[in-house]
C-alpha cells in the first residue's frame, strides 16, 4: 500500500479527546501535546496500526503517526492527539514545513 503525506494539527483539548477514546491512558500522553504548536500543521510521514491493552484486559485498536516535533526530532505518537488538517496537495504555505 502506498500513501501520500497528509497534515494534522493538535486537537483543541487533547485531554478531553483521550477521555473520549482511552479514558485509562496516562496523562503523559496528553502532555506530549506540548511538543507541538497549536494551529500549526504537521506532516504525517508514516502511520502504524497499534493495539492498546486496556486496564480491564481488553484490546483497543488505534494508530500512531510519525511526525516531526518543534525541537527537530521525530516521534511516534498516538493519532487521537491530532485532527486532520489537509493533504499534501493543499496549499502548503501555512504548513510550517516545506513540501
Amino acid at each position: 500500500m502506498q500513501t501520500g503525506i497528509f497534515y494534522v494539527k493538535v486537537r483543541e483539548n487533547p485531554k478531553e479527546s483521550f477521555q473520549d477514546f482511552f479514558p485509562h491512558m496516562s496523562l503523559s500522553y496528553t502532555n506530549m501535546a506540548k511538543l507541538f504548536e497549536k494551529n500549526k500543521k504537521y506532516p504525517v510521514l508514516a502511520v502504524e496500526k497499534v493495539v492498546i491493552i486496556k486496564k480491564d484486559g481488553t484490546e483497543a485498536e488505534s494508530a500512531r503517526f510519525l511526525v516531526p516535533t518543534e525541537n527537530g526530532n521525530f516521534i511516534w505518537i498516538l493519532s487521537e492527539l491530532f485532527t486532520f488538517a489537509g493533504l499534501a496537495t493543499d496549499d502548503a504555505s501555512d504548513a510550517g514545513v516545506e513540501v
